[in-house]
């Protein structure tokens, strides 16, 4: 439990500092009489607001929007149109702002589905651009370059909220977001969105749909911009198309590049950098612009990960220093034999799949690039329950046929069954839910989240806690996260990797990223797992752990297709051995019987003189 406890609190435990920052920042005007003070406080706090959405966007998602200006106009003419000229209350008008620009969200999140990151960002630049133009034109709605004057503070009954009590109403609202945002980065929702931004072939793989994914984020971030724009409203008590620039959109990616993109903390501190800062040394406000150039080149060169993700580095760095060199010595000796450890347990510990081994069936399967054919109308039966190896040179489809199986290809012909189930216009992710799981030719991790975090991942087809329980942290939610990290740590510890588990994955050597892509497919309980070149840059003791863990998947109840150059492996291993060449099935049959067929002897030594 303490182990579980330690987990959950660790975002948080970084964000520590930062959020005492914060809170000494919000003292200040609470204790001061300078109203200056106050309502740049209130400003910065509702500018805190936005960036934890965009930072949802595209600190944890990976997508860049240049529009969250235009969605914070949106929610403040919203509450300034339904406060001032219909009488609405904030409590009902924001609610209604949020709903609003959570839609406008969401369109801008079609184009997503199709575009890359930047061309998303020019998308929603250019939907800032028209939403300004939008606002002068339609005078009757909008006031035109008057803007909307006469907007209400907050009241509760008859008392009407003062400056203050606005920033302890906006600080309040920071603290519910700050825990929502904790909870769904601490979930299968923030680990699928990681997942898309890091590697979208891996995150369809393991049940993520990314288009679901982007779509959630980009509805955070409307989310989050209307409640803003509704606080903003009230603050100032106007707004003009004036207050909403392209700069006011530019600001808030910068704020969170700046503060750290993918950190808890990162808004805040940008927000802190970019705007409270300036704003309190007036004197520096000629020199803004090249005070932020100059900070941008430094954060580029030094800290690429943002102010927060420097301070962890550093804090790192400190803890590793400080370990003793016994300890140290100690540590490398267990990493040293780790790898010699992983598998020597019986079947049981590598964990029984969800369901019965699945058998596939291929028939007439062709695929094509453009001229080359990568399949050349393949028929293959791989059996339930066994280690089905496909080899053959490079080129000869191997690992595209592993892509067609999975789902993260279409083939152009053929037809695909997954036991009784025909697959062949099935998704990825639908495979995911039915227990096929995949390990990459090149590991395919969350490389700035930890080890204990990419195992997690490979449940995400297994948890049933729905949206609402995961981010209010529900009982529910509670109980089958602890399940699951228990269940994650016994797999890093049985592949020699519980030391680590909560080091960055980007931090492993080559094997040991392969034994954590391992342990993140068998996570899943898959009934099919799909193995390609998983020998690849491995030692001698790192080959043999590998085989004995292969063993132990399929004496659990998993079937293995093991696409696979390492001959001597797949002779230990295989069951079945399928030779492919030229997208061509060139011979199957047990592993003696295939590879000593004349045809793949020629294949691999060549013709004799």
């Amino acid at each position: 439990m303490s182990e579980i406890l330690r987990t959950r609190s660790g975002a948080v435990r970084r964000a520590a500092p930062w959020l005492v920052l914060l809170a000494a920042a919000a003292v200040l005007p609470l204790v001061s009489r300078d109203p200056t003070i106050t309502y740049l406080a209130t400003t910065a706090a509702i500018y805190v607001v936005v960036g934890t959405g965009l930072n949802i966007m595209f600190g944890y998602t990976g997508q860049v929007s240049l529009g969250q200006g235009a969605l914070v106009a949106v929610g403040a003419y919203t509450t300034g149109a339904l406060m001032a000229d219909h009488g609405w209350t904030f409590w009902a008008a924001a609610p209604a702002a949020v709903v609003v620009t959570t839609a406008a969200g969401t369109l801008m999140a079609l184009p997503a589905f199709r575009l890359s990151s930047w061309y998303i960002a020019l998308v929603t630049l250019g939907a800032a651009m028209a939403v300004r133009s939008l606002l002068v034109e339609f005078e009757g709605l909008t006031g035109g370059w008057s803007g909307l004057v006469g907007i209400p503070r907050p009241a509760l009954g008859s008392w009407e909220l003062g400056e203050r009590d606005v920033l302890w109403l906006v600080i309040a609202v920071n603290v519910v977001l700050f825990v929502m945002v904790r909870n769904i980065v601490d979930s299968r929702l923030g680990r699928g969105m990681m997942a898309v931004r890091d590697a979208p072939e891996m995150a369809r793989s393991v049940g993520v749909g990314p288009a679901r994914t982007k779509l959630f984020a980009f509805a955070c971030g409307g989310a989050t911009a209307g409640m803003g724009g509704a606080l903003l409203a009230v603050h100032h008590g106007l707004v003009t198309p004036d207050d909403f620039t392209l700069d006011f959109s530019i600001l808030f990616l910068l704020v969170v590049i700046i503060g750290g993109a993918a950190r808890l903390a990162g808004p805040i501190i940008g927000t802190l950098l970019f705007f409270a800062l300036p704003e309190l040394l007036t004197g520096l406000a000629e020199w803004r612009g090249l005070i932020y150039g100059a900070a941008l080149l430094v954060l580029m060169v030094y800290a690429p990960r943002g102010v927060a993700g420097a301070w962890d580095k550093l804090r790192a760095r400190y803890r590793n220093g400080r370990v003793p060199a016994a300890d140290a010595v100690e540590d490398t000796a267990v990493e040293d034999t780790a790898v010699e450890d992983i598998a020597v347990e019986d079947a049981a510990e590598v964990g029984p799949p969800r369901g019965e081994p699945l058998g596939v069936e291929l028939s007439g399967v062709r695929k094509s690039f453009g001229g080359v054919h990568a399949l050349r109308g393949v028929d293959l039966t791989i059996e339930p329950g066994k280690v089905h190896a496909i080899v053959g040179p490079n080129g000869s489809g191997k690992t595209t046929l592993l892509n067609v199986i999975s789902r993260l290809l279409r083939q152009d012909e053929g037809r695909i069954l997954l036991g009784a189930e025909d697959v062949s216009r099935a998704t990825a992710e639908r495979l995911a839910r039915r227990g096929v799981a995949r390990v990459f030719q090149t590991p395919r991790l969350l490389g700035a989240s930890s080890l204990r975090d990419n195992v997690l991942l490979g449940a995400y087809a297994r948890e049933r806690a729905g949206g609402p329980a995961t981010v209010l942290r529900l009982p529910r939610a509670r109980r089958e996260r602890a399940a699951l990290v228990a269940e994650a740590d016994r797999l890093l510890s049985g592949h020699g990797l519980a030391r680590r588990a909560d080091e960055e994955a980007a931090a492993l050597p080559h094997g040991e990223q392969r034994l954590l892509e391992v342990a993140r497919a068998l996570m899943a309980r898959p009934r099919l797992l799909l193995m390609d070149e998983p020998a690849a840059g491995l030692t001698p003791r790192e080959l043999e752990a590998l085989g004995r863990l292969i063993r132990a998947i399929r004496d659990a109840g998993t079937t293995v297709v093991l696409v696979e150059h390492h001959i001597e492996l797949v002779a230990n291993v295989a069951d079945v051995v399928t030779v492919l060449d030229r997208g061509e099935l060139v011979t199957s049959g047990a592993p003696q019987e295939a590879l000593g067929d004349a045809r793949v002897v020629e294949l691999y030594l060549g013709a004799p003189a």
